[in-house]
This record gives C-alpha cells, sequence and structure tokens, in this order.
C-alpha cells in the first residue's frame, strides 16, 4: 500500500475521531437541560390523572405477576428445598442440580414476565406510558435472570453446590460483583433507548449510555488489575523451569480499554467483534478445566486392591474417564458457533448475505468461517476416535511374554493399527473438505491423485506389496502383539509393535527386529492353543524299562493333581524308552501345556523325577546331560 494512502487513512480516521469526540462533548453539555425537561414533564404527568392511573395500573401488573409468582412457589419451594439440602454424589450430580435450580427459579421469573407483560394488553394507557412499563419490566426480567445464574453457578450459601471452584469469600464477593454488573448493564441496555422514544431526548440518552458504559469499563478494569495470581502457583512454576507468563490481568484490560474505546468513538460492530473474540479466546482457555473439574472424582482414581482384582467401584471410575475428552471438543464446538453467530449479529450482515456477496474479501471470510467449522468438527471426530481407542486399550491387559497372549492380544494388534487409519482418512477428509469449500475445484485433484498413486505404485512395489501383504496378515489373524513367531527367513521373536509395514519381533535374546510384511513368508506360531514339550532322560542300560515309565507316570500324576501345576497341564507328564545306545538308555518324555507355561511345568518335573528316581535308588548313566527338543506339532 502507497504511503500517501496510509497517511490520508490515518488523517482521516483521526478527523473522526474528533468529531465524535466533539459530539461526545456536546451531548454531555446538553443532558443537563434536558434532563430538568424530562425530570418537569415527569412530575406535571404524575400530578395528572394519567399519571395518578398508570401509576396504578403499575403496581395492579406488579401484583399480578408477583402473585402468580408467588402462587408458584407456594407448591414448588418444597423441590427447590429438598435440592439446596441435598449432599450431591458426585459432581456431575451439582451440576444436574444445578440445572434442576434453573429450571425451578427460571419457571418462576417465566411467568412474572408473562404474567406483567401480558397483563399490560388489558389496559389503556397514556402515550408513551406502555412502552415504558414494558421496557421496564424487562430491564427487570433481565437483572433477575442475571442473577439466578450467577447464584446457581456461584452458589455462595450452598457450597456443596458450587459449579465453580472458589472458596467461600471468593463466591460471596463475586455474586455481588455479578449483581452490580447485572444492574447497571440492564439499565445500560432498555433505559437510553426508552428515553429516546419515549421523551426524544438524544444527548441525554447518549449521555446516559456512555455514563453506565464507562462505570462497567472502570469496574472490569478495576477487577483486572486488582486481580493477581496465585503466588503459590507462580513459585511452582519457578520450581518446574517454567518461563514467566505473560499477566493475564494486564492482557484482559488491554482488551477492555481497546473495546471501550472503539465503542466509545462510533466503531460499536469492531468493539463487538474483538469482544466477542477474547471471550471465545477466554473460555476456550479455561474450558479444559471447567469440564474436567466436573469429573474431577474419576480423573485420578484411587489405585485398585493390590490383591491382583479389580474392584467393580475402580472399573466405574476408569470408565468414566472416557467421558470428559469426547465432551471438550463438543463444547468448544458449541463455543466457537456462538462466536461465530455473535460476530455476524454484530456486522448486521446475514451468512447467506456473505456467501452471496459480490465483495471477494466477504465470500472468502465466509469460506474460512467454513473451514475452521469443517477443523472443529474434524477434531470433534479425532478426539472422539481417539479416546475411544485409547479408552480401550487401557482396559486390556498387558500381554505377559512367560503366558499366553489373552483374547485381548488380538485387539491390541488391530486398534493402534485403525487409530493411525482413522487420522489418515480424517485428515485427507478434511483437507478435501476444506478445499472444496475455499472454492477449489478437487475433480482435478482427485485424478491427478490417482494417476499419481498408480505410478508410485509401479515405482514402489515393494512397499505396496508389505502393505497389501500385512491387511491379509492381520486380516487372517496369522499373528497378534504377545505372541512369538518364526518367520520363513529365519528370524523369530515376540511381535512387539505393528504398522502399515512392517512387524517388529523382539528376539529372546534382546535384539528387535523389524521385518517388513512381504518378506516373512512363512510364518510358525508358537503361541497358540497348546504346545507339546519333550525332554529325554539317559539312564543306566541295566535300569527297569517299565519301573522307570510307571515312576515317570506317577509324578505326572501328582503334578496332574498339584494345585498350582494342575491348572497349567492339559496332557499329563508321560515317559517311555526312546531308544537304545551303548551302555544307555534313553526314555523320552513329554506333556502338553498353553503356551509359556511348558518352562514352568518341565522345571516342576525335573525336580520331582529326580526326587523320585532318588527315592528308587535310580541314577543317571554316568555325566551325561539331559536333552529336550520343543515340538509344537505334537508328539
Amino acid at each position: 500500500m502507497p504511503s500517501g494512502d496510509i497517511a490520508g487513512m490515518t488523517l482521516a480516521l483521526l478527523h473522526r475521531l474528533s468529531e465524535q469526540a466533539h459530539e461526545i462533548g456536546a451531548s454531555f453539555g446538553a443532558a443537563p437541560q434536558e434532563w430538568e425537561a424530562v425530570r418537569t414533564a415527569f412530575s406535571a404527568a404524575m400530578m395528572s390523572g394519567d399519571g395518578v392511573r398508570s401509576f396504578t395500573y403499575i403496581l395492579l401488573l406488579m401484583m399480578i405477576g408477583a402473585g402468580l409468582e408467588w402462587f408458584y412457589w407456594t407448591y414448588s419451594y418444597a423441590s427447590l428445598r429438598v435440592l439446596l439440602n441435598t449432599e450431591p454424589s458426585s459432581p456431575r450430580q451439582s451440576l444436574l442440580f444445578g440445572l434442576r435450580r434453573f429450571w425451578i427459579t427460571g419457571f418462576g421469573l417465566l411467568l412474572f414476565a408473562v404474567a406483567a407483560i401480558g397483563s399490560t394488553s388489558a389496559f389503556v394507557w397514556p402515550p408513551g406510558v406502555h412502552d415504558m412499563v414494558v421496557t421496564l419490566t424487562l430491564t427487570l426480567v433481565m437483572f433477575r435472570f442475571i442473577v439466578i445464574v450467577a447464584d446457581i453457578v456461584l452458589s455462595p450459601g450452598t457450597p456443596q453446590l458450587r459449579l465453580v471452584p472458589l472458596p467461600d469469600r471468593t463466591a460471596f464477593t463475586s455474586m455481588a460483583a455479578v449483581a452490580l454488573f447485572a444492574a447497571v448493564g440492564s439499565v445500560a441496555w432498555f433505559v437510553p433507548a426508552l428515553i429516546t422514544r419515549i421523551a426524544g431526548t438524544p444527548n441525554l440518552a447518549q449521555a446516559l449510555r456512555i455514563g453506565l458504559g464507562t462505570l462497567i469499563a472502570v469496574a472490569l478494569l478495576l477487577a483486572c488489575l486488582f486481580t493477581r495470581r496465585n503466588r503459590e502457583d507462580v513459585l511452582a512454576g519457578r520450581r518446574r523451569g517454567l518461563l514467566p507468563k505473560f499477566p493475564r490481568s494486564l492482557a484482559s484490560a488491554t482488551v477492555i480499554t481497546v473495546v471501550y474505546a472503539l465503542w466509545l468513538f462510533g466503531y460499536s460492530a469492531a468493539a463487538v467483534i474483538l469482544g466477542a473474540l477474547a471471550i471465545v479466546i477466554a473460555v476456550q482457555a479455561s474450558l479444559r478445566s471447567v469440564v474436567f473439574y466436573f469429573w474431577r472424582d474419576k480423573i485420578l482414581p484411587e489405585e485398585p486392591p493390590h490383591d491382583g482384582r479389580e474392584s467393580e467401584e475402580h472399573h466405574d471410575s476408569v470408565q468414566q474417564d472416557l467421558a470428559p475428552s469426547i465432551i471438550l471438543p463438543a463444547v468448544r464446538l458449541f463455543v466457537a458457533l456462538i462466536g461465530i453467530g455473535v460476530c455476524a449479529l454484530a456486522v448486521d450482515v446475514p451468512l447467506t448475505a456473505l456467501a452471496t456477496s459480490e465483495s471477494p474479501l466477504a465470500r472468502f471470510s465466509f469460506r474460512l468461517l467454513g473451514v475452521a467449522a469443517l477443523a472443529l468438527l474434524a477434531n470433534v471426530a479425532w478426539i472422539t476416535v481417539r479416546t475411544t481407542i485409547d479408552y480401550r486399550l487401557s482396559t486390556i491387559d498387558k500381554v505377559d511374554e512367560h503366558e499366553q497372549p489373552g483374547p485381548g492380544a488380538r485387539l491390541l494388534t488391530l486398534l493402534p493399527i485403525l487409530r493411525t487409519t482413522a487420522a489418515t482418512v480424517i485428515t485427507v477428509m478434511l483437507v478435501l473438505s476444506g478445499l472444496w469449500t475455499l472454492g477449489l475445484e478437487i475433480t482435478p485433484l482427485l485424478a491427478g491423485a490417482g494417476v499419481v498413486g498408480l505410478a508410485f505404485g509401479f515405482g514402489a512395489q515393494s512397499l505396496v506389496q508389505d502393505v497389501i501383504t500385512g491387511i491379509f496378515y492381520l486380516a487372517e489373524d496369522t499373528f497378534r502383539v504377545g505372541e512369538y513367531i518364526e518367520s520363513g527367513t529365519s528370524t523369530k521373536g515376540t511381535v512387539e509393535r505393528l504398522t502399515l509395514r512392517t512387524v517388529a519381533l523382539r528376539h529372546h535374546n534382546g535384539p528387535l527386529h523389524f521385518v517388513p510384511y512381504g518378506t516373512l513368508g512363512t510364518v510358525r506360531n508358537t503361541s497358540r492353543d497348546w504346545v507339546i514339550e519333550k525332554f529325554n532322560l539317559p539312564l543306566p542300560i541295566e535300569v527297569d524299562s517299565e519301573k522307570v515309565r510307571k515312576l515317570i507316570k506317577r509324578v505326572g500324576e501328582e503334578m496332574l493333581n498339584d494345585a498350582e501345576l494342575g491348572p497349567l497341564i492339559q496332557q499329563p507328564l508321560k515317559g517311555k524308552l526312546y531308544r537304545v545306545e551303548p551302555g544307555i538308555k534313553i526314555f523320552r518324555c513329554n506333556f502338553r501345556t498353553a503356551p509359556g507355561n511348558q518352562f514352568t511345568v518341565r522345571a516342576a518335573a525335573y525336580k520331582r523325577i529326580e526326587v523320585a528316581m532318588n527315592a528308587a535308588g535310580i541314577t543317571y548313566a554316568g555325566n551325561l546331560p539331559l536333552t529336550r527338543t520343543l515340538d509344537p506339532a505334537g508328539p
């Protein structure tokens, strides 16, 4: 932009600010005379017959509204008293109690408003009085509504029902401040416009509007400047080595000052947009703590019993952790949509008009809003999918390398891949939808992506082969996380994790092998169903073979009846003469157990056989070592 244009815009802005300042000064200069005229006219009207009659009508209206509300409370106060005296069992129940309190008290206020405003049509009013009565009634209703909501949220007299983490003193102070702001804000919202309509005194109305707005701005500035950060939080941040944060009170005071200046000098739309943007940012920054506050009893659940069994209460507490993570992005989306709606009302242009506007900037702004909405929806979908999968993974027991993988091993295998796939799909759909929303034609992009994908497939055949082979391995449930497998390339180990292209195998000696699916070949899974463990006993040539066979069988029966070993054995220990060599007899022993349990059962079998042979006077042949073989396929 040329420097001359910038200078011209600056001068035009200064000229407008100067005119607005003179206009404000003129309004305040003429306001006393207009006030005196309004006061004189009001006094004269009240001394007339119409004034007395109007005052009587107003009293009747208040009596009708208050009487109907009193009649309602005669039957409803018992329910409210029960809520106020009930201790909620959880933070979420306190939120439910708050909604019930809002329904009870809000319905009473609604009855008062409908009765008072509706009854005005039954009377004949002097000119302007009907407008004044309706406006003042709406002012009172707005004030009471704000006070009701603040009382439910802050609950100064009932701390057990409080919906925000505030101490009692702060809750009482905040309640008084909200009531004051509600009174001033309600008057500033309705009364200046009323004065302009019925009295024709625009200078007085503007002076009153500016005075009340200035009072609110000064009160907010004082509240920001005198609100200090908790000293304990500052010291904790220093101990963790965190950099000092920019003072939030100073940032809030700056935003309030700018919004007030924009509003004061006639830029009301810009003031509303900036204020709405600041409020949305502040609410978004605190939403996480607010949402998780209602799950504070579930976020850090108590440790389960140390006997290895998880209680039902602990399982329920873990299960509740899923809800706030899904609710949080939905609430963020709702708050963002409210902010967008407020900004659209501020500029006084319907969203449909923005879409059909001839201004490129307006159309582009509308499309950016659509992209932002798509991004928020994608975030909600991703958070929901990710949280659901992470929660399901957290409920599955970890795989023990010495035990057979349980039924959750397949979920441990597929869910991480499903999470990665979902992230990819959501990202691609968001990018394509965003481009289409911005007005870009995505059909050529899809066609080009198909051509590029085809060329990529020919150029990276091994990569495509790995991915497709992995899909079939997973679909056929060939192996799972935690299972011990041997590939056709002689690579073997325990499956630790799977990606879209490779499987990570941890060798029993420690090394971690990353094997592409395309090179696995024939897979030998030694962790499915059962395994037969075999080992040899070298005994002297003169030993009685039948006696040894019965001895091994008796040991097998004892192990099968053992409280600890019995559940691990599927077929009992047996033995038979395997072969005869010069000077020795080789007896082959075998048993069947679940994969991973054979090591424990084999060690126990060695010990019991040794004890039984010593008792029978049988020794091993010379110093020959024991040998064993492992045959998962069968005897």
